[in-house]
């Protein structure tokens, strides 16, 4: 499996386990026969291990908003993003933001990309100069 399809594995549990908050790492895993996805598996844990870092870089960046107001598909894209390049610092973070923009095409309203391209870049700004 290569890396987008992974990150959008990754999206897709993330938005899974905000509508269900009892949800457990391994039995989602397991029902999506991903067990065996160790990317998969650190990045989720890492998100859920982080979550209120990553909320707050995320809501610090917001404009009229605040992160319990956003869709959680969006919500879920974010998260993932800002979990690549500023937690594990996995991957570049143009590369992030571009499939971040890219997977909120395909998965969110029409102009849901541009706001996630926003508030990704001004999150890098402010972490990456």
């Amino acid at each position: 499996m290569n890396r987008s399809s992974q990150r959008q594995w990754i999206i897709k549990i993330i938005f899974q386990m905000d509508f269900n908050e009892e949800s457990n790492i391994d039995e989602v895993l397991i029902n999506h026969e991903l067990e065996n996805e160790p990317f998969i598996r650190e990045s989720v844990v890492s998100i859920l291990e982080n979550q209120e870092q990553i909320d707050s870089l995320i809501s610090d960046n917001l404009t009229s908003w605040t992160i319990d107001r956003l869709p959680k598909i969006e919500k879920a894209i974010l998260r993932t993003s800002v979990n690549e390049f500023i937690i594990q610092k996995s991957v570049p973070v143009q590369v992030s933001i571009n499939e971040a923009v890219e997977i909120a095409k395909q998965y969110s309203d029409q102009d849901s990309y541009k706001f996630i391209n926003g508030v990704l870049s001004a999150i890098a700004r402010k972490h990456h100069g």
